[in-house]
């Protein structure tokens, strides 16, 4: 949240400095008028690839008229379109991609400042239809299900021609009847056609009303090479073209949504992404690399020598060190990159053994030495804190493994600088950790500050620290049910205290996120069938737990009578 909150301007930004890279879909007659709503700053969204695509397949599409909003005044006037200051009350469809949970406030900002009804069923017939897209889409939107009409789940490629193609064709029919023709889409989850069933605090189960399906499958297609539509100085990647090198993950840690959701994980052809990146060539020499794991692209060297031979200057993602060899360090070097992500997780082999991310400690050095001899400059380093079966000494593994990775790194590069950034494990909805807590604050608090305190005395180590609370309240609304829209109303329009909006909303935040979940019980979040299925996430979950154990660990109270 940093990143974000850094990137969010005040001054207006000026249309004049953006270039577009392609042009809409001849116009015609208007079918439909969308506006495609970033629920955050105009500085990241531009900087964010599953928007760019969003708008690039509404504007293809013919008769469709597509702009853009953001949450923040450089973005234009609140409650208004940035290309040429409509209401957003006025177009057809608001379609807002959301990649964070914490966006949810977001987006009951941006309708508050639309002056558009904010509960879906109290909406008038003259009102947008209100869509929602992005990563959050595939994991549990029922925290906001009762602000949106509609919701994307799976490939939008896949779902944005017949979306269009049925809100255009019922344009002037009854709302009802218009939400109950989306239902029958691919890939489209209307909430207020489902009903939960609950006896007493738990969920038994669902209800579809009009024929809804029941669960929602999410839809699937071949992916479609994404890359940057607009280019502008006033991105967070400034004038950078970004362009996927990959899509989703085959690695399936056991903490990481993408690695689920994403399944199966793709790599596009270097053909296509060179050609992409040619074609940007006359209107910038930045390119950003946008995958999950640059290294299981299975070409990704000969991707980086063509590359270098554009002569531009290249930014990635995240970085596995155990793809790391000297020849690819050499060509990210070669090919402009400064600053490398690596993101051990943890500094123990055995307990990131148990997360699924089977990777050595040795693994880690190795790629942080062939960087810096490399030539490159700055090393980042991601961990948890928090997580099923850490123990204390954990906090001093992680403040070793940096030492050494330090080490390393400024022998091969002697002025070269390394960061860390430690965040509190928040677990995710469809992934084997969804049953598990959240840390206690009192735990989260003593460890992250034992390794701030360890790491400030390091010479050259920046540390940055996600805390307690903003993962907690990033968790509740991660597994939360549908009643937690009460709580984020209550913290956005009421400026009240997310705790506090939380109990009166009625919803118990430690039954949701501070035990171990039982493993019959069904979740909000399972309306929707997307990603591996129970029986799949609870055998890697099994597994987890036994490598905990095996190691002398102890997962918390119940975690064993979680696992088959």
């Amino acid at each position: 949240m940093s990143a974000r909150r850094a990137a969010t301007r005040r001054d207006p930004v000026d249309q004049r400095r953006e270039v577009r890279l392609e042009r809409a879909a001849p116009s015609g007659p208007e079918r439909l008028s969308v506006c495609v709503c970033y629920p955050a700053g105009y500085s990241i969204g531009m900087s964010n690839l599953g928007f760019h695509a969003a708008v690039r397949l509404f504007s293809e599409e013919a008769g469709v008229r597509c702009e853009r909003a953001f949450f923040d005044p450089a973005g234009g006037v609140p409650g208004r379109s940035f290309e040429t200051g409509i209401p957003l009350g006025q177009f057809d469809v608001l379609a807002f991609s959301v990649s964070f949970e914490e966006d949810y406030f977001a987006l009951v900002g941006v309708l508050t400042a639309a002056g558009v009804t904010l509960r879906a069923e109290d909406r008038g017939g003259d009102e947008p239809l209100v869509v929602l897209g992005g990563f959050c889409a595939s994991l549990n939107t029922e925290p906001v299900a009762s602000f949106v009409d509609a919701v994307v789940v799976g490939a939008a490629e896949a779902i944005v021609p017949s979306l269009v193609d049925a809100l255009a064709g019922s344009r002037g029919a009854a709302r009802r009847d218009r939400l109950e023709q989306l239902s029958q889409q691919p890939g489209v989850y209307v909430p207020s056609l489902y009903s939960v069933e609950r006896d007493g605090g738990r969920i038994r189960g669902f209800t579809a009303r009009a024929d809804a399906p029941l669960p929602v499958v999410a839809a699937k297609r071949r992916p479609r090479l994404a890359s940057s539509l607009i280019l502008t100085p006033d991105a967070f990647f400034a004038d950078t073209f970004l362009v996927e090198a990959t899509r989703g993950c085959p690695h399936a840690c056991r903490f990481c949504a993408a690695g689920h959701v994403g399944k199966p994980a793709s790599a596009f052809p270097v053909e296509e992404i060179i050609g992409a990146v040619r074609a940007a060539l006359s209107e910038t020499r930045k390119v950003g690399l946008v995958t999950a794991t640059l290294g299981d692209h299975p070409r990704v060297r000969e991707l980086l020598a063509a590359i270098v031979d554009l002569d531009v200057e290249l930014t990635v993602s995240s970085l596995r060190a155990d793809r790391l060899d000297a020849e690819t360090c050499a060509l990210l070097a070669r090919a402009g990159v400064r600053t490398a992500t690596i993101a051990p997780e943890t500094g123990s082999d055995e307990l990131r053994e148990a997360l699924g991310k089977s990777m050595r400690r040795e693994e880690i050095l190795g790629a942080a030495a062939r960087l810096a001899e490399a030539g490159i400059a700055s090393l980042k380093l991601y961990f948890m804190i928090g997580l099923p079966g850490e123990r204390e000494d954990d906090v001093a593994e992680i403040v070793d493994l940096v030492r050494d990775v330090q080490g390393v790194f400024r022998a091969g590069h002697r002025r070269g600088r390394v960061s860390v950034s430690a965040s509190a494990f928040v677990p995710k909805p469809r992934t084997p950790f969804q049953w598990a807590p959240v840390a206690d604050a009192a735990t989260l608090r003593r460890r992250l500050g034992r390794l701030r305190r360890a790491l400030a005395a390091r010479p050259r180590v920046e540390f940055t620290g996600v805390g307690p609370r903003e993962a907690r309240r990033q968790a509740v609304l991660a597994r939360g049910p549908r009643e937690l829209s009460a709580a984020v109303t209550a913290s956005v329009l009421e400026g009240l205290p997310w705790s506090a909006a939380v109990r009166r909303s009625g919803v118990d935040a430690n039954a949701v996120v501070g035990v171990w979940r039982d493993p019959c019980e069904t979740f909000p979040w399972e309306i929707v069938q997307t990603g591996p299925s129970r029986s799949e996430l609870r055998s890697s979950l099994g597994t987890a737990v036994r490598l905990l154990t095996a190691d002398g660990r102890d997962p918390g109270p119940g975690a064993t009578d979680r696992s088959p």
